[in-house]
């Protein structure tokens, strides 16, 4: 049962304000200010430099004196507050060791809702997610705020279905693409969600295919330029100790590169045989 607690103070704390501390200060201030006037004013030399020290000495232990009296004298002065509060901090910390008690237990509370409210919502999930279980695992779209007390299942439901009509539309979209890649771009879109993305992968992976078609036409045109087949045993022509040899070569693109640069190297001129048809 809720108890109302305060703090009653048996004598009202006006009543028990002290006077403001009273003691010569203009007095002692003034004097204070006749003897460092003629500190301030004094010139120490090589032979008076052991009455400069003994000058400071004596300041410092004037200035140590008057603060430890005003230490004391503190001390004395906040006693009966410091033991006010001393009291009200025995009483403040045995509340709050009660109320952790309490806030212990409503955090456990609150804990258990959250893992019914989110068993709940998983629930739901199974269920709308449909074709694309799978594919869009819980994981990969809950959302913090739908565990908190103040976001209602109905708006997580409408979060959830919104969820799978962005995943319908964004299959259609890309079938509608009708593309080589259409695998690949659905895979893609189930990691990201986002069918922008999946788009743009589309036009790369169109750009990345022409790039190879255009390195493979380069690879075949290169190697129609490489000397071809048929061997002749015998020399067909001979012209100024010149000898014309026709030969077909089987290679690699490397290994055939490497042939017409030696032919090159070596001035040995060569051609592409055509095939008869």
């Amino acid at each position: 049962m809720a108890q109302e607690l305060s703090l009653i103070l048996e004598t009202p704390v006006e009543e028990l304000v002290p006077k403001m501390l009273a003691w010569n200060n203009q007095q002692l201030l003034a004097q204070v200010e006749e003897k460092l006037t003629h500190y301030e004013n004094v010139q120490y030399d090589d032979s008076t430099i052991d009455v400069a020290k003994k000058d400071r000495a004596q300041l410092n232990t004037f200035a140590k004196a008057l603060n430890d009296e005003r230490i004391r004298i503190g001390k004395i002065y906040n006693t009966p507050y410091d033991k006010f509060k001393s009291e009200v901090d025995g009483v403040v910390n045995r509340v709050k060791e009660v109320s952790e008690k309490i806030g212990t237990q409503i955090q456990a509370y609150e804990l258990k809702k959250q893992e019914e409210k989110q068993q709940a919502v998983i629930e739901y999930y199974k269920e709308a997610i449909a074709e694309f279980s799978g594919f869009i695992p819980y994981e990969k779209v809950h959302q913090p705020k739908w565990l908190n007390v103040s976001t209602s299942m109905k708006s997580i439901k409408a979060d959830i279905d919104n969820i799978v009509t962005n995943a319908r539309a964004a299959v259609t979209a890309i079938e509608a693409l009708k593309s080589e890649d259409e695998e690949i771009l659905k895979a893609f879109y189930f990691r990201t969600l986002n069918l922008s993305e999946a788009l743009m992968e589309n036009e790369r992976l169109k750009q990345e295919r022409a790039k190879i078609a255009e390195l493979k036409a380069k690879q075949e045109q290169e190697i129609q330029t490489v000397v071809e087949p048929k061997v002749e045993e015998k020399p067909t022509e001979v012209k100024n100790n010149i000898q014309i040899v026709k030969f077909q070569v089987e290679g690699t693109i490397e290994q055939l590169k490497a042939l017409q640069h030696f032919l090159r190297e070596n001035n040995i001129k060569f051609a592409a045989i055509k095939e008869e048809k």
